[in-house]
């Protein structure tokens, strides 16, 4: 069975977020870790609307960019040749190859490449559709890289019910938005980074 892998960054406040640092802000250990071994497992990119369209205005022409680093450039390779399936209402037309726009439901969707022989699925972009496949459970691993600041604003990673009155400590399980996973693995990185492997739970 295909699973589907949320590999995104994440700031100690929940942003799904690029901090500004005067020098990078991890180490290629982090990309090492969250993608490398999974190049030649995953053939399938969910990918937002915006998040698209920064991809694929950066990642193409980084395979031939004499700066890049070994690890982008062959990064830069493997998001040529894998399907991105983009999650869009404005965009028209793909803008990278080995694209397809989908307007459906994400359930639907997740359901129909599933139903289709192929490797794993990773979701690499997009803060609002890893919320929407979050809420409806169809994330089977979590790859977090969370870096180390906190920055008060931008788009959260995690969808919270705002309840004013909420004045209760503890969430029961099987409560509205609550979701469990199991911990694969946790690696503090050189840089004070974090990275994060989760499974579902059962």
């Amino acid at each position: 069975m295909r699973k589907v892998l949320m590999i995104m960054f994440m700031t100690l406040d929940g942003q799904a977020q690029f901090p500004a640092y005067d020098g990078p802000p991890y180490t290629n250990d982090a990309e090492d870790l969250m993608w490398k071994p999974r190049f030649d497992s995953i053939d399938t990119i969910l990918l937002g609307g915006n998040s698209y369209s920064k991809w694929a205005a950066h990642w193409p022409k980084i395979k031939d960019d004499a700066t890049a680093t070994p690890w982008q450039k062959e990064f830069s390779r493997f998001a040529d040749r894998v399907e991105k399936v983009v999650f869009s209402k404005t965009l028209q037309k793909p803008l990278w190859e080995h694209s397809r726009i989908v307007k459906g439901k994400p359930a639907d969707v997740i359901a129909s490449l599933k139903s289709k022989n192929g490797k794993d699925i990773a979701l690499g972009g997009g803060p609002r559709l890893a919320q929407s496949l979050l809420a409806e459970n169809l994330v089977d691993e979590l790859l977090i890289m969370v870096m180390p600041s906190i920055v008060g604003r931008g788009k959260p990673l995690f969808r919270t019910i705002d309840e004013p009155d909420f004045a209760d400590d503890v969430i029961p399980k099987g409560a509205p938005g609550r979701h469990d996973f199991v911990l694969l693995e946790a690696r503090g990185l050189n840089d004070s980074g974090v990275f994060l492997h989760y499974a579902r739970g059962q």
